[in-house]
């Protein structure tokens, strides 16, 4: 009982940061993007022919996949869901080698791996969600696209991180410690919430238990 509690207050706790998160990157971000100039896109002009691919992708990708963790469209609308996810894919596949190739071409050199992993990591997440979905393997399906979800909003986190101050470290340094807690915090945190809950949520009774009179 405490487990689940605990649960559905986090999943709605996080919902309402990350929704809070994707409210202000859309607010502050993206609208200047739709004024196609140099002055406009400052320094992402050189690497527009992938900035502009990936906000799109990852811009339908985050507001399909919103509606897609709703229980209640799954449940009253399968069609609807089922839509929405694969436009969901169809942004992701659109998105995630934009930002691979954005990766490749940013300024800060120290910053490639982490970018580009991400990239890679919400691409391979999204492909095997579904192709779990397409073997009807629901459960693994719902857990795959949690990986991808979060993995694709690593990028609004560190959009949000630039802005965050960080004592004692200069421009260069601030960028990297912002780029690479918000590649890879978010992803660490997910792999403890989904293996930890499952841990944690299993009955004492589910699996083997030794005899204390033949353990070795």
């Amino acid at each position: 009982m405490l487990v689940n509690t605990l649960s559905i207050v986090g999943r709605r706790i996080g919902w309402a940061l990350l929704i809070a998160l994707v409210g202000y990157f859309f607010l502050r971000d993206v609208p200047h993007y739709a004024i196609y100039t140099p002055d406009s896109y400052a320094e992402y002009w050189a690497t527009r022919g992938y900035l502009v691919p990936h906000v799109i992708g990852a811009g339908v990708g985050i507001l399909v996949g919103i509606f897609q963790f709703s229980s209640t469209i799954r449940r009253r609308w399968p069609v609807f869901h089922r839509r929405l996810g694969l436009g969901y894919v169809i942004g992701c596949a659109i998105g995630a080698p934009a930002a691979i190739g954005l990766a490749v071409h940013s300024d800060c050199a120290v910053c490639r791996p982490a970018l580009g992993s991400l990239a890679v990591y919400w691409f391979g997440a999204t492909f095997v969600a579904f192709a779990l979905a397409r073997r009807r393997d629901f459960t693994r399906h719902r857990q795959f696209m949690i990986r991808s979800f979060v993995a694709m909003n690593a990028f609004v986190i560190i959009r949000v991180a630039y802005k965050t101050p960080i004592p004692g470290l200069d421009a260069i340094e601030h960028r990297i410690v912002a780029e690479y807690l918000s590649c890879f915090v978010p992803l660490l945190a997910t792999e403890v919430w989904l293996s930890w809950r499952a841990a944690l949520a299993a009955s004492p009774h589910s699996g083997r238990r030794d005899n204390p009179a033949t353990a070795a």
